[in-house]
C-alpha cells in the first residue's frame, strides 16, 4: 500500500482549527510568532482578521505544519507528498526542502504580494468537463479567462478580470454547468494576470536555497515531483499558472498510491481523492484519511462535487463564507418519449447512441448555434408578437432544451397607450435618421450605412414627399411597431418579464420604435443577453446599443460581443444591413451620448450587428420579399462572408410545419428553425381556450390578408385568421378611408357616423387629435383600431370579441393538416418540446432515408 500526504490550501480554514496543536508544539509556535510579529494563536482565533489573505495564508501554513508534526511523531512516513496551491509550501517544509521559518517567510511574502493585487475574480464551475469548458470559453471569445484549478473531471476554477468572470457564469450554466460559484475575492489567482506578482515573488525565492525533498513532492505546475534546483522556478510559475490537481492525482495513481491522508483542516482533498479512486484505474484502496481538526469526523465515500465548499478549494485571496451562486437557466431536459424524441446529446455533450454520421434530431442544424444558446435541439420558440408567448411557454421551451424569445411588452407601451397620436410625431421622417446618425443613410448600399433594406427605389419613405402627393396618399407618421397585445401592460409586468428572461436564459422580442431605447436600458439593467429583433428598416441605435454593451477586445485584439441579436429578415438588402458593423457616425453618436463606451464602440467596428438571422416568408408577416426557402441559401452565403470571429447562423422562421419542410430546410443549410404561430398555440400560451382551439383547427381557407399598422399608408398586409371575426373586413374599410382622406373630418357625415358607431364603437372625438393641427387623422384612427382589436385580457380573451385580430403564420396550417388524427391534433399535446421533437425527429428520419447526400450537416 502506497500513501500520499496531502496539504490543503486556502479555503480549507475552519473555526477552532488550531485547537490542541498550539499547546503540543509551543516551540514551533514561538518561532512562528517571531516571524509574524504577533501571536499566531490569537490570529487564528480572530475570524475578522482571517478574512484578509495576508493573515490567513501564514496561519494555514503554520497549522498544516503543526498537523504534520503530530502525524510524523507517530513514526509513519508517506510515499509521496502533495499540496494544493498554498498547501504546496507546507508539503515542501514537511519534505525537508525548506525549514519552517524560511517556508513561513515565503508564505508571508506571497500573501503580502497577493493581498496588494486587485481587479480580478474567480469562478468555481461544477458539472462541466475541462474540454467542454474550454470549448465554451472559445465559443464565447473569452480568451481573457484562464483555467486556475482543474480539481476533478467535473470541477474547475476559472480566473480572470472580474467583469468577464461575472458575465461568463450564466453562460456556463446554460451550457450545462450544475453549479457556478463566484468566489468572494478580488484577485485572479493562478492566471496570466499575476505575472507582476510572480516577478516580485521570484525576487524573494531567488534568495532561498532549497534542498532535495526527502519524500517526492508533486508540483502543481508540472504534476510531477519537484527537483531541488527547479523549486524556486516552479513556485514562481505557480503564481500565474493553473493548479493541475487532477493530473497530479492521476500521476499518484499511476505510481501505485492507494490512500491519501489529508494533513490540515477540512476534508476537501479527501473528497477529491475519492473521485480519483472511482474514476482512475489503479489498485483498490480506501478513500482517504483525515488528520487534524476534522480527524475522527469520518470520511465520505459519496462525493458532493456540487458543494460550494469544494468549489472554493483554493481561492488564493480573501474568502468569504457568503459565496454567491449565480442564477442560471433551467437545465434542458426532455421527458422520455416527449414528441417521439429519445433523449440524447444534451448541453453537456453527453454522447448520442446514434451511429456516427447518421442524422438525428440532436444533430440537425448548426452545433455552434446550439452551443451559443445552450440547446439540445436547433429550435427556437418565438411568437407572432401579440403577447401570447410569455414566461410559461419560454420556461417549457428551455426545459425541453430549446431556445425561446418572449413577446415583449413592446416599445409602444412606454408611450401613451391611450392615444394613437402618441406616435404621430415620434416616428416621423427623421426618426430613424436621428437615431442612426447624420450620415447613416448617405449611402444605402455602402459598408457603413443602414438605409432602407430594400434600397432607395424599392421602398420609399412613407412619410416623404412622394407619400404626401395626390388625393389618395394620406400622410403617414411612418412605420409603427407592433406592441403588446394585452389589455393591461403595467411597467411592473414588464420588469418581471425581463427579470425572468435574464434569470432563466431566454430572450425578449425587441421592435423598432418609440420607447425601444428605454426597453433596451431595462434589458441591460436586468442582464438579458438575447433579443429577437423585428427591425424592417435595419438596425437602429437602440439595437446597436444592446448588441455592443459589454463588447471588448481580448488581449489578443479579437473583438467580442457578449450579447446576441437574432434578427428577422425578408430580403438580401435587409440581411446585409444586419451583417455589417454599425456606421461610424452611429457609433460616434452613441459614444458621445454615453450609450456605448469608446472601448465598446471600438470592438463594434469589426462585428456584425446580428449574431444570427432568421429568414421569414412573405406569406408570414409581410408580402415584401422573396420566398423564404429561396432566400435562405443566398442569405447564408452572404452571412458566410460577414465580419467577426464568430459565424452568423441563418435559419428559417414561421414556415416549417411538417417534417418534409423541416428536412428541406436543413437540406438547404438552415442552422436552426423558429416556430411562431405553432408556439402561440401551445397549451400554456396566453390565449383563451377559444382562441387556442381556433388556432389548432385553422386551415388555409380560414386565413386571409389584412392591412397592419406597421406601414399604415402602404397597406402591407399580414396573414390573419378570418374565421369568427370581422377584423379583416373592417381593417380594409378603415385603410381605404385612410387612403382617401387625410383627416376624419373630411369624411362625409353619414359615413363617418357609421364608422364611429359600427366600427370604432364610439365617437372618434374621444381620440386625441394630431399634435400639429389639432384634428384627428385617419391614420390615427386606423392605428388605434388595429391595436385595439389585437388587445387581450390577462386571461387571453379578446377585448373586442366581434372583430378581434389573430395573426397566423403559414407553418400552423401545414402542421394542423399533418397532425390530423394524431395526438398532436390536440392543443394540450402541443408543448414546445413535443412539437420540436416530433418535427425534427421525423425530419432526421427522412434525411437518413433518402436525403443524406444532399443534407448539409453544418458544423
Amino acid at each position: 500500500m502506497s500513501v500520499v500526504w496531502a496539504f490543503p490550501g486556502q479555503g480549507s480554514q475552519r473555526k477552532d482549527m488550531g485547537v490542541g496543536l498550539f499547546d503540543r508544539h509551543p516551540g514551533v509556535v514561538a518561532r512562528a510568532d517571531a516571524v509574524l510579529g504577533r501571536s499566531v494563536r490569537e490570529l487564528s482565533a480572530d475570524q475578522e482578521a482571517l478574512r484578509d489573505t495576508r493573515a490567513l495564508q501564514p496561519v494555514l501554513y503554520t497549522i498544516s505544519a503543526l498537523t504534520y508534526l503530530d502525524l510524523a511523531a507517530r513514526g509513519s512516513q508517506p510515499d509521496f507528498m502533495i499540496g494544493h496551491s498554498l498547501g504546496e509550501y507546507s508539503a515542501l517544509y514537511a519534505s525537508g526542502a525548506v525549514d519552517f521559518e524560511t517556508g513561513l517567510r515565503l508564505v508571508v511574502a506571497r500573501a503580502e504580494i497577493m493581498g496588494g493585487t486587485s481587479g480580478g475574480g474567480m469562478l468555481a464551475v461544477v458539472g462541466l468537463d475541462v474540454d467542454r469548458l474550454r470549448e465554451v470559453l472559445r465559443r464565447e471569445g473569452a480568451d481573457d479567462i484562464d483555467l486556475a484549478n482543474h480539481n476533478s473531471p467535473v470541477q474547475s476554477v476559472l480566473s480572470g478580470p472580474e467583469e468577464s468572470i461575472r458575465e461568463l457564469a450564466p453562460v456556463l450554466r446554460r451550457a450545462g454547468a450544475g453549479k457556478c460559484v463566484l468566489l468572494h475575492i478580488s484577485v485572479a489567482a493562478h492566471s496570466r494576470y499575476m505575472a507582476e506578482a510572480a516577478r516580485r515573488l521570484g525576487a524573494v525565492l531567488d534568495t532561498v536555497t532549497f534542498r532535495e525533498p526527502r519524500v517526492p513532492v508533486v508540483s502543481n505546475v508540472t504534476a510531477r515531483p519537484h527537483r531541488a534546483d527547479e523549486i524556486a522556478t516552479r513556485l514562481r510559475e505557480h503564481m500565474c499558472q493553473g493548479v493541475r490537481w487532477w493530473e497530479s492525482l492521476a500521476h499518484l495513481v499511476d505510481h501505485g498510491v492507494t490512500d491519501l491522508v489529508e494533513v490540515g483542516p477540512g476534508n476537501v482533498l479527501t473528497k477529491l481523492w475519492a473521485v480519483a479512486r472511482a474514476e482512475l484505474p489503479g489498485p483498490a484502496a480506501g478513500v482517504g484519511t483525515l488528520v487534524g481538526a476534522d480527524a475522527g469526523a469520518g470520511t465520505e465515500a459519496e462525493v458532493e462535487v456540487g458543494a460550494a465548499a469544494e468549489a472554493e478549494v483554493e481561492a488564493e485571496t480573501e474568502v468569504s463564507e457568503a459565496s454567491r451562486e449565480v442564477p442560471a437557466a433551467v437545465p434542458g431536459a426532455v421527458p422520455p418519449g416527449a414528441g417521439g424524441v429519445t433523449p440524447a446529446a444534451g448541453p453537456t455533450g453527453t454522447p448520442s447512441l446514434a451511429r456516427p454520421g447518421r442524422p438525428t434530431a440532436e444533430r440537425l442544424g448548426a452545433a455552434r448555434f446550439r452551443e451559443r444558446y445552450g440547446l439540445r435541439l436547433a429550435w427556437v420558440a418565438s411568437g407572432t408578437g401579440d403577447g401570447a408567448v410569455g414566461e410559461e411557454v419560454c420556461r417549457a421551451a428551455r426545459e425541453a432544451g430549446l431556445a425561446a424569445f418572449a413577446d415583449s411588452v413592446g416599445p409602444v407601451d412606454f408611450a401613451d397607450q391611450m392615444g394613437p397620436s402618441a406616435f404621430a410625431d415620434q416616428m416621423g421622417p427623421s426618426a430613424f435618421a436621428d437615431q442612426m446618425g447624420p450620415s447613416a443613410f448617405a449611402d444605402p448600399r455602402g459598408p457603413a450605412g443602414f438605409a432602407d433594406p430594400r434600397g432607395p427605389s424599392d421602398f420609399a419613405d412613407p412619410t416623404g414627399p412622394a407619400a404626401r402627393t395626390g388625393p389618395a396618399a394620406a400622410p403617414d407618421a411612418g412605420p409603427v411597431p407592433d406592441g403588446p397585445r394585452t389589455a393591461e401592460a403595467p411597467a411592473e409586468a414588464l420588469v418581471q418579464a425581463v427579470t425572468a428572461a435574464a434569470r432563466h436564459g431566454w430572450g425578449i422580442g425587441l421592435r423598432a420604435g418609440p420607447g425601444a431605447d428605454r426597453l433596451v436600458t431595462l434589458l441591460l439593467d436586468r442582464g438579458v443577453r438575447h433579443v429577437e429583433a423585428d427591425h424592417p428598416y435595419g438596425p437602429d441605435a437602440a439595437l446597436v446599443r444592446f448588441r455592443f454593451t459589454g463588447a471588448r477586445r481580448t488581449p489578443a485584439g479579437t473583438p467580442v460581443a457578449r450579447r446576441h441579436v437574432l434578427a428577422r429578415v425578408s430580403g438580401l438588402d435587409q440581411a446585409a444591413a444586419f451583417l455589417r458593423p454599425p456606421s461610424p457616425d452611429l457609433l460616434a453618436e452613441l459614444v458621445r451620448t454615453g450609450g456605448l463606451s469608446a472601448q465598446e464602440a471600438d470592438a463594434a467596428r469589426e462585428l456584425p450587428v446580428a449574431s444570427d438571422l432568421a429568414v421569414q416568408a412573405p406569406a408570414g408577416w409581410h408580402a415584401d420579399g422573396a420566398d423564404a426557402y429561396q432566400l435562405l441559401p443566398s442569405v447564408a452565403a452572404l452571412a458566410a462572408r460577414g465580419p467577426g470571429p464568430e459565424p452568423v447562423h441563418v435559419g428559417l422562421r414561421g414556415v416549417v410545419g411538417t417534417p418534409e419542410q423541416a428536412a428541406t430546410a436543413f437540406a438547404l443549410g438552415a442552422a436552426f428553425l423558429v416556430s411562431t404561430s405553432l408556439t402561440a398555440c401551445a397549451p400554456n400560451a396566453r390565449l383563451s381556450a377559444q382562441l387556442g382551439r381556433t388556432l389548432t383547427e385553422v386551415t388555409d381557407d380560414d386565413l386571409t390578408w389584412a392591412p397592419t399598422e406597421r406601414y399604415a399608408t402602404l397597406g402591407v398586409p399580414a396573414r390573419v385568421v378570418r374565421r369568427g371575426t370581422l377584423f379583416p373586413a373592417r381593417a380594409h374599410l378603415l385603410h381605404r378611408l385612410l387612403r382617401a382622406h387625410r383627416f376624419l373630418a373630411e369624411v362625409p357625415a353619414a359615413r363617418r357616423r357609421h364608422i364611429e358607431e359600427e366600427v370604432l364603437g364610439g365617437p372618434a372625438a374621444g381620440l386625441p387629435p394630431g399634435a400639429l393641427d389639432g384634428r384627428v387623422r385617419t391614420t390615427d384612427v386606423f392605428r388605434w383600431y388595429v391595436r385595439e382589436t389585437a388587445r387581450r385580457t390577462g386571461a387571453g380573451d379578446p377585448v373586442r370579441p366581434l372583430d378581434h385580430q389573430l395573426p397566423c403564420d403559414p407553418e400552423l396550417t401545414h402542421f394542423n393538416r399533418a397532425a390530423l388524427g394524431t395526438e398532436l391534433a390536440a392543443r394540450q399535446a402541443r408543448t414546445p418540446g413535443a412539437v420540436a421533437g416530433h418535427l425534427l425527429t421525423k425530419a432526421a428520419e427522412l434525411l437518413a432515408a433518402g436525403m443524406v447526400s444532399r443534407a448539409e450537416m453544418r458544423p
